[in-house]
């Protein structure tokens, strides 16, 4: 199981398909799905790849519809995680038989097969089966396989996506995509600051790519509370986007505009106190990017940065992240984990913002003010 594309349900798709072209250095793909020349009717769907990532937008088609009905519940955000499948009927057996909801049956179409069923909470994933993951969209149409949605951004494919669930809920999402979707729980975290705290749990897929934290909080004043009350609910926070060239592309978003989490001061006089620091590329320190490596192998270093808020409420953002590769004994060695040596200096990033924006905060009672 690998990740195919994510689905951002949105109230403007004019505007928010035009955001990630002209700020993230999307590609527009394929240009046929827009409303014909002269159209009064705004588009309600539209695809646009970040590198080679496939982001489906969709906007209500009509009152009550999915998408609807989701922007009543939550802001703007991802709707669906799709998930690449060699085996769609493999896949969807166990799924039914431990109690998984079907939303859309079983669709065969000249691309591929797909179905979409019940997530955690208001989140949808989409099961698509075909030629390769990432290569083709249900609804839309095959994706090009060539360089040219790639170049502007190196940015390869999905590293994983993170969830967040309300406190005391962990346990029962993990299990969820652990009995139904056959995901593995991995690595367990636990940060805490004198401001606030989380827990995270790992989870992989022992058949592909795909990989999915899930996050609790452990405090009312931690940043995943924070999420889960302008989010209205569980869901995603965060999406890893993998790049070739961490430099590259930071460089490149942050000429387009794209803002990104400041470092907390002292990062990088901590850093070079670790064992085996190895090379500390000034560039890492210039655009703020965050370094972690396994002592066995620093030249294998983890690379990683995180973006301000996509939206205008403090939900859904990403991370741009290089797995570096270092060869040992003729053997290729790529960085593992998620910097979980960088999470406390991420976390109180996050905090830096969270304090800056602490009030207003959502309305509990009234949700939609």
């Amino acid at each position: 199981m690998d990740f195919n594309h994510l689905h951002l349900y949105v109230d403007d798709v004019a505007h928010w398909r035009d955001h990630l072209v002209w700020q993230w250095g999307g590609a527009l793909i394929p240009p046929a799905i827009l409303p014909a020349p002269g159209s009064t009717h705004p588009p309600t769907t539209a695809l646009v790849c970040l590198g080679r990532v496939p982001l489906l937008l969709s906007a209500p088609n009509h009152p009550g519809d999915s998408v609807d009905r989701y922007l009543h519940l939550h802001p703007p955000g991802v709707g669906d995680v799709a998930f690449w499948v060699a085996d769609l009927d493999r896949v969807l057996s166990p799924l039914l038989a431990q109690g998984g909801h079907l939303l859309t049956p079983i669709t065969e179409t000249p691309g591929g097969r797909w179905c979409q069923v019940q997530g955690w909470g208001s989140l949808r994933h989409t099961l698509v089966q075909s030629e390769r993951p990432m290569g083709w969209v249900p609804g839309v149409g095959s994706i090009p396989n060539g360089p040219t949605s790639e170049a502007k951004t190196l940015i390869s494919h999905i590293d994983h996506g993170v969830i967040n669930v309300a406190a005391g809920q962990m346990a029962a999402a993990v299990d969820w995509y652990r009995q139904r979707l056959g995901f593995q729980p991995q690595q367990r975290f636990t940060i805490d600051t004198p401001w606030s705290g989380l827990r995270s749990q790992v989870l992989a897929h022992p058949q592909g790519g795909a990989t999915l934290p899930i996050n609790e909080p452990t405090t009312p004043t931690s940043q995943i509370q924070e999420f889960l009350d302008w989010n209205r609910g569980a869901g995603v926070q965060h999406i890893a986007l993998h790049t070739g060239d961490i430099v590259h592309t930071v460089r490149g978003l942050k000429a387009l505009g794209v803002r990104f989490l400041d470092v907390p001061q002292g990062y990088y006089r901590a850093l070079d106190q670790r064992p085996h620091p190895g090379h500390i590329a000034e560039a890492w320190q210039h655009l703020q990017i965050l370094a972690d490596w396994d002592d066995g192998t620093p030249q294998a270093k983890l690379l990683q940065t995180f973006t301000q808020p996509l939206f205008a409420m403090p939900t859904l953002f990403f991370e741009i992240i290089q797995r570096q590769t270092s060869w040992v004994n003729q053997q290729p060695i790529m960085a593992q984990g998620f910097g979980e040596r960088n999470f406390q200096a991420l976390f109180e990033a996050m905090e830096q913002d969270q304090q800056k924006r602490a009030k207003p905060q959502p309305d509990r009672e009234n949700p939609d003010l």
